[in-house]
């Protein structure tokens, strides 16, 4: 039972994440955000994408404290700048719907409540068919 009640909070908590859209101005193939992300918490922005699409998502920040994680419509995880190390996520959507982007910070400057300022840099462009 102890369980059950440890994977449904897990579960609201992660449902209950505030999600910020990802706004591209009119006739523009780029957007740029900036906040703040601190202790344990993961500051997640919706990118919406569409099969045909090009996205570079990267992330900047002063700090080396920062990273991030890139997942598709479906949930799965596409890109974590932990593990690939790299500096951005190249990749070509393969299916419509909303990809999520979350900045957070290493799991050491987590526990110790630091806060960073990160800029996040997303580039959707549309491809030619062919």
């Amino acid at each position: 039972m102890l369980t059950a009640i440890i994977v449904m909070a897990g579960l609201t908590e992660h449902a209950s994440a505030y999600q910020r859209t990802v706004h591209f101005r009119t006739n523009r193939e780029e957007a740029t955000v900036a906040g703040t992300v601190e202790g344990e918490e993961v500051v997640q922005y919706k990118v919406p994408a569409r099969v045909g699409h090009f996205l570079l998502i990267g992330c900047n920040a002063k700090s080396s404290k920062v990273s991030f994680w890139v997942r598709d419509p479906g949930g799965a995880e596409v890109y974590n700048s932990r593990v690939h190390n790299a500096a951005a996520y190249v990749g070509r959507p393969e299916q419509d719907g909303v990809y999520v982007v979350g900045v957070f910070l290493r799991k050491a400057d987590a526990a110790r409540g630091h806060a960073a300022f990160f800029h996040l840099r997303v580039l959707r462009k549309s491809l030619p068919e062919g």
